[in-house]
């Protein structure tokens, strides 16, 4: 089995607490400098990406290529301001994918 290594993306204040799991962080204070450092981790074998919920959602399209092999997995996460609902749409799409339902919804 692989080793996948993690990190996140985002604002200083939104990922440094990633770095007490033991999580690299790195600092994107604009969406180009986020799809830059996305990239990157990419390339250097991250198997798992976290990117706060503000960059994820306006990279949306640019992050489609990374949706159809298994890794890297990008999970949005919410900003240090707080959630903006982004991230949980993602995962209610995804499991709605998986399992053809949505577990989540309250109707």
């Amino acid at each position: 089995m692989s080793e996948y290594k993690a990190a996140a993306v985002g604002s200083h204040s939104s990922v440094v607490l990633f770095s007490a799991a033991g999580i690299k962080t790195v600092s994107a204070e604009s969406v180009k400098e986020a799809e830059k450092a996305v990239n990157r981790l990419v390339k250097e074998g991250y198997g798992i990406i976290f990117l706060t919920e503000n960059y994820a959602k306006e990279l949306e399209n640019e992050l489609r290529r990374y949706r159809t092999s298994a890794y890297p997995v990008i999970l949005p996460v919410p900003e240090r301001s707080g959630p903006g609902g982004y991230g949980m749409q993602k995962i209610n799409s995804n499991m709605e994918k998986a399992i053809g339902t949505n577990i989540f919804d309250k109707d």
